[in-house]
């Protein structure tokens, strides 16, 4: 009977849960009728949810990473903190572009990134720190862009070579 009743709890709490996620999703909603987009902030998580509108491909903007978003630091010593900043611009028609979230895809890394909207032919940049401490050996990350291009996102990449430290 106990086992019943916890069961039935769970399920009222999970249906609540869910109906509850639909009309109360985003505690902020903000319409970018220039880029033709929603940007909201979701209520649990607090993350930024972009939901874009029906465009043609060549109406959104367009972002040109230097290098194609990739760089290599070469030979490292374990423990250094090296940085590198790739520049970008909107190479789009029409449209500014906007780099909504910037995600490394380890805590050793920091991203730090131009959060104004850029005009067609504007320029921006994303610097990219990285801690090599506790980190020997071959390193390959990666940072995910949320964007309003029409992927919704981009990839820069770097790679480093990290000596381990003498024992």
């Amino acid at each position: 009977m106990n086992n019943k009743v916890i069961g039935f709890a769970a399920l009222v709490f999970v249906l609540m849960a869910v109906s509850c996620k639909e009309k109360d999703q985003f505690s902020e909603i903000k319409i970018d009728e220039k880029n033709n987009m929603v940007i909201a902030n979701d209520v649990v998580t607090g993350e930024v949810t972009k939901i874009k509108t029906t465009m043609k491909p060549e109406d959104y903007p367009q972002i040109e990473i230097e290098n194609k978003g990739e760089f290599d630091f070469g030979n490292i010593n374990e423990g250094d903190k090296v940085e590198h900043v790739f520049k970008f611009k909107n190479v789009g028609k029409k449209g500014d572009l906007v780099v909504v979230d910037a995600r490394a895809s380890c805590g050793c890394t920091v991203p730090e990134w131009t959060k104004e909207p850029l005009k067609v032919g504007e320029s921006g940049e994303i610097k990219i720190v990285f801690n090599s401490a506790g980190k020997p050996g071959q390193q390959s990350k990666t940072v995910t862009l949320t964007t309003n291009t029409e992927s919704g996102h981009e990839l820069i990449k770097f790679k480093a070579n990290v000596i381990p430290k003498a024992k």
